[in-house]
């Protein structure tokens, strides 16, 4: 069976329904993957990318609305993700914490992994069981 690898652009059609026609074939699409005819694989790349389209000026997504959609994506079994624990936790970091997702992603990485985050970030001393090395 043939693995494809979603696209940002194919997300953000279904998830915003427009444009209307695009919206339709990302639907289609996905729906074929969720009944098993394709393999439809998403990347951590990818799903970083949607958040900062999705909460960026153009759409102005709220942070919760985004997480919720993104976890309906990820957590479908019928869907295959690459690290899927650590994007989990991201946007679960994400959601609690007013930081940038790519921070959200790599605080998830370094716990996940029993890493720390070397940073001039201070954001990072907001994220609960993590102790970043905090640069100055």
């Amino acid at each position: 069976m043939m693995i494809y690898l979603v696209d940002t652009n194919l997300i953000i059609r279904f998830i915003t329904g427009s444009p209307e026609a695009q919206a339709k074939v990302a639907a289609d699409f996905l729906k074929k993957g969720d009944c098993g005819e394709l393999t439809v694989q998403f990347s951590p790349i990818v799903i970083a990318e949607v958040v900062f389209v999705l909460t960026g000026k153009v759409y102005s997504y709220p942070r919760a609305a985004v997480v919720e959609h993104l976890l309906e994506f990820i957590q479908n079994p019928s869907f295959k993700v690459q690290e899927l624990e650590v994007l989990i936790e991201a946007l679960g970091l994400f959601r609690a914490h007013k930081i940038d997702f790519a921070d959200a992603y790599l605080a998830a990485s370094a716990k996940q992994s029993g890493a720390t985050v070397a940073s001039f970030d201070k954001d990072f001393k907001k994220i609960k069981d993590l102790k970043p090395l905090i640069l100055s």
